[in-house]
């Protein structure tokens, strides 16, 4: 018959006999009592290797362990025990103790709770060595600053999505793009979203969405930042590439670069205004001439003085045209400015106030001079100056202190009313002077066409 007597078997290891077995760390039991006393009852065989205190001297004298703590960590651990001990929560720190041979290495230090009926508390923890991981660690941040140094080097934003614990994290030259505080910025999906112009933020996630669609990859975007108080709105350019996860299921990180390209944009706009002004001269250049034709064969009485006075005024208007493209960025007289760019309109028709010696500069004289030629051509074919009796005043207005404003007033032509549809002249008068500061204000009152052209000067010698 087979012996159904139970067996005997050796006796389970306990928690502290398991951790010195597999050198998980130095396992512990600690009482804490109603009246603050705090007594151990267990501290594993390892705080020899691991802390450099003989269990039982530990047992006899807490204090002991304590003393391994380096003194700028005891603070927090203090703090830490007692919100523990005050919650009866989950206690878990990590600190830099002395071991053996006081070789400083950083211990995790966790223990849960166990309430009695007197009151107490039984603490059963463990202290491991986590040295390996936290160098780990710290060799990674070291090389990830290296890497947002050299991106940020180039000009470059550096930004990374950690799409499965939903963190964001931006560089500091990618928080200045954004007008955000120079020194690293707690980020979010939704803020950054908030943080893109609200016309191009479609956009944005339109492309993500499609490589996110074709399996990841790599994706460029374009897009104004939000406009912010008192900070310009930037163009920035976004290249990213989108890491799927490992078990094919979803985004697991998204990393790239944010470039300003501001400048890169605002050269765009002032080439496509320059094209659109050469193109719009090609096409409008014959009626000017041919305005100027007929003007000049009104005033003279034989062939020889027409062909005189007609190649005097195409001359000027080549000129001006000089003007416009050689100032190569120094200042500019305002009066040679105005007399250069208006005599082919013929100087008769035009009551020049004395504008003083006012100097702009270059970039200000092209577009002014731009902006006179087109008031002028528009005064030859539709305003006073496409009338016999018809004459245009120019003189400066109420100004502030490093600017002048010059009053251009049309009289004598025909009735004049707004243009309904915006055409190259409307544009012109809306951005030309723009970029430099200035502006234009445009009236229609019947008598005639009038526009306030606000300017800053280079230089103001007398009134």
């Amino acid at each position: 018959m087979d012996d159904d007597r139970p067996r005997q078997t050796a006796a389970a290891p306990s928690f502290a006999e398991a951790a010195d077995l597999l050198r998980l760390g130095v396992a512990y039991q600690v009482i804490t009592h109603p009246d603050g006393r705090r007594e151990f009852t267990a501290v594993g065989e390892l705080a020899r290797d691991l802390l450099g205190v003989e269990p039982a001297d530990a047992i006899a004298d807490p204090s002991r362990l304590y003393e391994r703590v380096l003194p700028e960590h005891r603070d927090a651990l203090a703090r830490a025990e007692h919100d523990a001990i005050a919650g009866l929560s989950r206690f878990e720190i990590e600190v830099r103790m002395r071991g053996m041979d006081d070789q400083i290495c950083w211990r995790r230090i966790t223990s849960t709770p166990t309430p009695r009926a007197d009151g107490s508390v039984i603490w059963s923890g463990i202290v491991m060595d986590v040295t390996p991981a936290r160098r780990a660690s710290e060799r990674l941040e070291e090389q990830r600053h290296r890497l947002e140094a050299a991106v940020e080097a180039t000009g470059l934003g550096f930004w990374e999505w950690d799409v499965v614990h939903d963190q964001v994290t931006w560089s500091e030259r990618n928080c200045e793009m954004f007008g955000l505080p120079p020194k690293r910025t707690t980020m979010t999906i939704e803020r950054y979203n908030s943080l893109v112009h609200p016309e191009d933020l479609p956009a944005v996630h339109d492309v993500y969405a499609k490589t996110r669609e074709g399996g990841g990859g790599d994706f460029v975007v374009e897009h104004r930042t939000a406009h912010q108080p008192g900070r310009l709105v930037r163009w920035v350019q976004a290249r990213g590439r989108i890491v799927p996860a490992l078990d094919g299921d979803g985004v697991s990180l998204v990393v790239g670069t944010t470039l300003d390209i501001s400048e890169r944009k605002a050269n765009e706009d002032r080439r496509a205004l320059l094209l659109g002004e050469l193109a719009h001269r090609a096409k409008n250049g014959i009626q000017v001439m041919m305005g100027i034709v007929n003007q000049t064969a009104r005033g003279v009485a034989s062939a020889e003085e027409f062909r005189d006075v007609l190649l005097a005024r195409l001359k000027a208007l080549a000129d001006s045209q000089d003007l416009v493209t050689a100032s190569g960025g120094r200042p500019v007289p305002l009066k040679d400015v105005v007399a250069t760019t208006l005599s082919p309109f013929g100087d008769g028709r035009f009551e020049v106030d004395d504008l003083g010696d006012v100097t702009v500069a270059g970039e200000v004289a092209t577009a002014l001079a731009l902006l006179l030629h087109e008031l002028s051509t528009n005064a030859v074919k539709y305003g006073a100056l496409s009338a016999q009796a018809g004459h245009v005043a120019l003189h400066r207005g109420q100004e502030v202190e490093g600017a002048v404003v010059l009053c251009w007033e049309e009289r004598g032509g025909p009735p004049v009313k707004p243009e309904r549809r915006k055409g190259f002249g409307t544009r012109l008068l809306e951005v030309g002077l723009s970029a430099q500061g200035g502006r234009v204000e445009a009236a229609f009152p019947p008598g005639g066409f009038a526009a306030k052209i606000h300017f800053p000067v280079a230089e103001t010698k007398g009134a």
